[in-house]
């Protein structure tokens, strides 16, 4: 009976850090609040360049963990596969490479000075200094 309870104690203080959400960012100026799954796929598959606004894309990504795991469900891609699309596109000239990040607070800072980046932190980041968008 004890060896139940650690278990379920242990599974209980875990359960915060293990299913943190993902929430995807922008610069604080960015005049868009939601984006649609099927433009943030488009995005990172290199099929949408340019803001309906104007400017040209600018991805972020995270170089592992977790969340770029959990990013990488949510466009319907696995991390090996997004890897191989890049470097594709790299080699073919077709694209550039997606600004990559091994810190979340990089991301962060990153997307805070880059009107037109678009990038995912875990919900327990500080995002006081951009904007969060809504997947809709």
């Amino acid at each position: 009976m004890k060896t139940i309870i650690k278990i379920i104690l242990l599974f209980s203080l875990l359960a915060p850090t293990n299913f943190a959400n993902l929430i995807l960012i922008v610069h604080k100026d960015f005049p868009i609040n939601s984006i649609s799954k099927n433009d943030l796929k488009r995005i990172y598959s290199n099929k949408m360049k340019i803001w309906s606004h104007g400017g040209s894309v600018v991805r972020v990504l995270l170089k592992r963990g977790r969340i770029h795991k959990k990013f990488c469900k949510l466009i319907k891609n696995s991390p090996s596969n997004l890897r191989r699309f890049w470097k594709k596109q790299i080699f073919t000239g077709r694209g550039l490479a997606p600004k990559s990040f091994i810190s979340q607070k990089d991301i962060v800072e990153f997307v805070s000075s880059n009107r037109s980046a678009i990038a995912y932190v875990d919900s327990s980041t500080d995002i006081d200094s951009v904007k969060a968008i809504e997947l809709k």
